[in-house]
């Protein structure tokens, strides 16, 4: 009698197993994509600013949840930026990575276009080097993003957004965003 009870809540656990599978292929579409970044940056007094814009790439996966929602982790790489002043040189990047939480409002029956709302955090790390100094800062900060999603086909979708990241390190305190990228749907 027990190994009949054994097996019966064995496959009680298999059945519900593939139910569940089934449920989280259909509500559950992971995603890849890639984007190009404008970013503004907001410095604090200092004597020597160096440049306000950076031009950036980022990588990111998601998952989009039950069609509203879902997380998206994410990693950029702001290029290098010289500034002069006179003789003198001043250089200075940054990179973060972290995760956002991104809200989906569907426009249309046929959901062609999506609105997007985004909040999140990411570890920032900032360095500057000039001829008499070098700073490397580690800083976790948070981000705000608003934005628009074009979902071209089934797989593939093309998005823009707007977002503010505070940053909060000892020069630099703010960023000012614009994104445009691509993704893949699997």
């Amino acid at each position: 009698m027990k190994k009949i009870l054994l097996l019966a809540g064995v496959a009680a656990m298999f059945s519900m197993n593939a139910n569940a599978m089934n449920w989280m292929h259909k509500d559950l579409k992971p995603y890849v994509g890639m984007d190009y970044i404008y970013s503004y940056a907001g410095y604090k007094d200092v004597e020597r600013k160096p440049q306000r814009s950076y031009n950036s790439i980022s990588g990111n996966i998601g998952v989009r949840m039950w069609k509203y929602f879902g997380p998206e982790f994410y990693y950029q790489y702001a290029f290098k930026r010289t500034s002069f002043k006179g003789e003198e040189k001043l250089k200075n990047r940054f990179f973060s990575y972290g995760m956002d939480m991104i809200g989906y409002m569907p426009l249309g029956c046929d959901g062609t276009f999506d609105l997007l709302g985004s909040v999140g955090l990411g570890g920032y790390n900032v360095k500057t080097r000039h001829r008499t100094f070098s700073n490397d800062t580690n800083k976790v900060g948070y981000r705000f993003g608003l934005g628009a999603m074009y979902n071209m086909t089934e797989n593939w979708s093309a998005r823009i957004m707007g977002r503010y990241d505070y940053v909060g390190t000892k020069y630099l305190d703010d960023l000012w965003e614009v994104t445009a990228g691509l993704r893949y749907n699997f």
